[in-house]
């Protein structure tokens, strides 16, 4: 976990659960708990129900749960640790960074005044833009076509000509000029004075997934070079893991999103209504890009220029997205020369279907190789079709891929016959390194019943130390398959081996991801208890009886290896029956 789980516990605890959802939410108390609309799906009816006492939500509609973390996860589009960091801003909690207490206290000061700078930076960009110096840039957003609501949508401002004039502004604002220099926005000359990074441009704020400004860039207006100009790296920003728009892109919903080369690519298509696109910052693409992306999306339509370096763009980027696990599509517009001409020519649902034709990555390699190679020669030809083979294997699609094998065989002259088996041997390559690495033992945890059992049974450990013991003493954590379940009871194990009570919202905090996070507090808000100890009695050893005997059947027996294991296990299977808890004592 990236913070200690006390500081995780403190974000939690100063972050009511009820006060933060009905900021987003409308609440209405009925008894011990809080009722309102679902914010995850379409209700008339309120479903979604949040317990104070318990610091949990959980909607009886969509089945979403978690504790404050899992709602802003949910709700924001973080990931877990962007939502610490959202909760500790809201109540004004200093998060600590790695190192020494001091330094990582001075350090966080530092950090949190350079986005005080930021902020004004943007300010006054923007005043320029809407004063008579920035006329020049406004003609240029004119006729760009860019609308009044999206420049404010996107902060759009304008750096004076004058070389001193933030530098100045901000001096007067009482900022240190060392810190000045450290965010980038300045530079301090042999002289003793001070001028700024930024002038004469349209500048862009570059705005982090928790809505901060974290730098900025700048397009020139009029000749000059270069034609853009970025922030450069500072304690609050790094080109290589930031990507511009991905603020607006994580709340669009959509799960592709679509990567463009420019700020004004971007806004365009944001304006026509794509809000699920982004673009690297002046960089060359890269994992932490993808991995930023990864987060909020699992496609990714790249739609780069399709002149050569475009094209050089797309090649690079498609392998670094598929390695971490995105699937890959490639879109070159043609008959204009970039996405926000062919808006404007041929208005916004063409450009929507022009989307649905965007080709899978392979199939656009393929084509780049074809470039290279002069069919006139038998030996380019061959190593064409080897080459081609490689990329063809990778197709999911095998309609697609046969239709490519066809065009191969006619092009390069090789039989189908050939080229489909070379595509076989690659394939089988893949597949025997994948299963090398890969394969690892999976169980079935798809019986409902069984899984309800599970559940009911952890819920019942978590409320009582003396039941949890005597559970403890016939079922091992493994039996339990699932490795949420797993993880779930050594967790209980921990807590009371230190004597602590179980909060279930603080065991919440132990699981990063949403899913995870959703299916551990839907155990602790919805499985039943039981007042009545002879019922609690006879669910503790039905349900005991049940995983044993399904750990049995489904994991031991299938992977046992000789008839003496396998009549043991058998032997153990039918004692189950004579088991027996009894918890009148507890």
């Amino acid at each position: 976990m990236y913070y200690e789980y006390n500081i995780i516990e403190d974000v939690r605890n100063g972050n009511d659960i009820v006060e933060v959802i009905g900021s987003y939410v409308s609440l209405q108390q009925k008894g011990g708990r809080y009722f309102g609309l679902c914010p995850f799906h379409k209700e008339r009816t309120p479903s979604f129900s949040v317990s104070p006492d318990e610091q949990l939500y959980h909607c009886f509609g969509c089945n979403a749960s978690g504790n404050v973390y899992s709602f802003i996860m949910q709700i924001e589009n973080y990931d877990f640790i962007d939502s610490v960091k959202f909760l500790a801003e809201r109540i004004k909690y200093v998060l600590p960074e790695k190192g020494n207490s001091a330094e990582s206290a001075k350090n966080t000061e530092i950090r949190n005044i350079i986005y005080e700078i930021h902020k004004n930076a943007a300010r006054f960009f923007y005043s320029n833009l809407n004063s008579s110096e920035g006329k020049t840039a406004v003609k240029y957003l004119d006729e760009r076509k860019i609308l009044l609501n999206v420049r404010k949508k996107y902060g759009l401002g304008y750096s004076s000509k004058n070389r001193n004039s933030l530098s100045d502004y901000l001096i007067k604002k009482g900022y240190d000029p060392e810190l000045l220099v450290k965010s980038g926005l300045v530079f301090a000359n042999k002289n003793g004075g001070y001028y700024d990074k930024f002038f004469n441009r349209l500048m862009f704020p570059i705005i982090d997934v928790q809505g901060r400004i974290i730098a900025f860039g700048g397009r020139i207006i009029g000749d000059g070079e270069p034609k853009y100009l970025n922030s450069p790296d500072t304690p609050i920003f790094k080109k290589s893991n930031n990507l511009y728009s991905i603020n607006f892109a994580r709340k669009s919903g959509v799960k592709e999103f679509i990567l463009v080369e420019g700020y004004m690519d971007v806004i365009s298509l944001y304006q026509a209504g794509f809000h699920n696109v982004v673009a690297a910052l002046g960089t060359a693409f890269n994992d932490e890009h993808a991995r930023a992306m990864k987060k909020y999306a699992n496609s990714v339509v790249l739609l780069f220029d399709s002149d050569e370096a475009g094209t050089k763009a797309a090649l690079k980027a498609g392998p670094v997205l598929m390695d971490n696990g995105i699937r890959v599509k490639v879109l070159q517009v043609k008959d204009a020369k970039d996405p926000d001409e062919y808006i404007k020519k041929f208005g916004r649902e063409a450009f929507s279907d022009l989307l649905t034709q965007a080709k899978s990555f392979a199939l656009f390699q393929i084509e780049c190789e074809r470039k290279k190679y002069d069919f006139k020669s038998m030996e380019e030809k061959i190593i064409f079709t080897n080459k081609a083979a490689e990329i063809l294997a990778g197709f999911d699609n095998a309609i697609e891929r046969d239709a490519y094998i066809n065009e191969t065989s006619l092009i390069t002259g090789i039989s189908k016959d050939a080229i489909t088996n070379e595509i076989s041997k690659v394939s089988q390559n893949v597949f025997i390194n994948s299963h090398k690495k890969y394969n690892k033992p999976k169980h079935s945890t798809s019986v409902q019943g069984i899984d309800d059992g599970k559940q009911n049974l952890i819920k019942i450990m978590s409320l009582n130390y003396n039941v949890y013991k005597k559970i403890r003493e016939v079922l091992s954590p493994e039996e339990f398959i699932n490795p949420i379940y797993i993880k779930l009871i050594k967790i209980i194990d921990d807590f009371y081996k230190r004597g602590q009570s179980i909060y279930s919202a603080e065991i919440v905090n132990f699981f990063d991801s949403l899913e995870e996070q959703q299916t551990v507090s839907k155990i602790f808000i919805t499985q039943k208890e039981f007042d009545d100890p002879k019922m609690l009695e006879k669910a503790v050893n039905d349900e005991v009886k049940a995983i044993k005997t399904f750990y049995i059947s489904n994991v031991l027996m299938p992977s046992s290896q000789d008839i003496e294991t396998l009549q043991k296990l058998i032997s153990e299977k039918k004692s189950i029956d004579n088991l027996n808890i009894t918890l009148s004592d507890g």
